[in-house]
């Protein structure tokens, strides 16, 4: 077990890109942590509206440090770039449009301090709040811990985003690929060989459901998950057994977002082209009726395959 550190630095890092209306709660809820041995680095991707305004309102604090860049890099740049600023022994992330709790990271460096060496990462449970109806509801996922690299393949993504806590050596061994814009919790795929993963199960974090999220631009996240996987499966220290979930990890992201590109997005003729990847890997798997259902739907008049995914959505 880990001998305790009496309270480690926690550096925070906040990324930020035209969230200019909710970068003060996520800065604010940074400061109203019960835990007070942290640092606050917000960093902004060349902002097109007045964040720069709003972040400068905290470059005096004395936790916090704020970066201000030009030009935008991407989400991942950004990363790395902060993570070279971070002197903490954790590091937290937390995108410009959520917030934390206020134990999140009271609750999560008691956690982390519980455990053995080979942990390297404590996520939590988490929340999402809608903006249109300003409903907040606490996120139903799976949980998992251990060596976990697997469950990520095979079940997809259950960490909650907003809410991980991690070691810096992670970040050491598993930087930030600059290759995408935003690898976001893709990188959990690769710090899941080298670490295990634990768990409180306190709603810790706050994620904001709006109108742009980037996560609601299907094809966009379509085409970013595919070329993610093709390049996560080249990689040299993929262990063989983790080599081989490859076709059903690709069948995974062809056939679910061709569903959510024809039910949710109306997107008929991408769906479609999805869907009929998926079958050329796993003609079995594409025979549950939802799948043909769909499938057949979405070839009918716009107006009446609208109708009938309308009816489908509101059973």
């Amino acid at each position: 077990m880990n001998t305790p550190c009496l309270r480690p630095l926690v550096s925070v890092i906040i990324p930020s890109y035209n969230h200019a209306q909710y970068i003060g709660e996520a800065i604010e809820s940074v400061l109203a942590q019960t835990y007070d041995n942290l640092e606050l680095i917000v960093i902004d991707d060349g902002s097109k509206d007045n964040s720069h305004d709003v972040i400068l309102r905290y470059a005096e604090y004395p936790k916090v440090k704020t970066i201000l860049n030009t030009e935008n890099r991407g989400q991942s740049a950004v990363l790395n770039q902060a993570l070279q600023l971070a002197e903490g022994e954790y590091i937290a992330l937390l995108p410009s449009d959520d917030w934390f709790l206020p134990e999140k990271t009271a609750l999560q460096v008691a956690k982390m301090q519980e455990c053995s060496q080979e942990v390297g990462v404590v996520y939590a449970a988490g929340a999402r709040y809608f903006e249109d109806t300003g409903e907040t509801r606490p996120v139903d996922l799976p949980v998992h811990t251990g060596w976990i690299a697997r469950d990520l393949i095979e079940r997809g993504n259950f960490i909650y985003p907003v809410t991980p806590l991690y070691k810096r050596e992670v970040f050491y061994r598993v930087k930030p690929s600059e290759k995408f814009k935003a690898e976001g919790e893709a990188i959990h795929l690769r710090a899941a060989l080298h670490y295990r993963y634990e768990y409180v199960d306190e709603v810790v974090a706050v994620m904001r459901d709006h109108s742009y999220n980037i996560g609601k631009d299907a094809e966009v996240l379509y085409d970013e998950i595919q070329q993610l996987w093709e390049w996560y499966f080249d990689l040299p220290e993929l262990p063989d057994d983790i080599r081989r979930l490859k076709k059903a990890a690709i069948f995974r992201n062809h056939s679910t977002k061709g569903m959510q590109l024809i039910v949710d997005h109306r997107k008929y003729e991408k769906g479609r082209l999805c869907l009929r990847r998926a079958f050329t890997l796993s003609w079995k798997g594409m025979l549950r009726p939802k799948y043909l259902v769909a499938y057949c739907v979405s070839l009918l008049p716009y107006s009446f395959s609208n109708a009938v995914f309308d009816r489908i959505k509101r059973k």
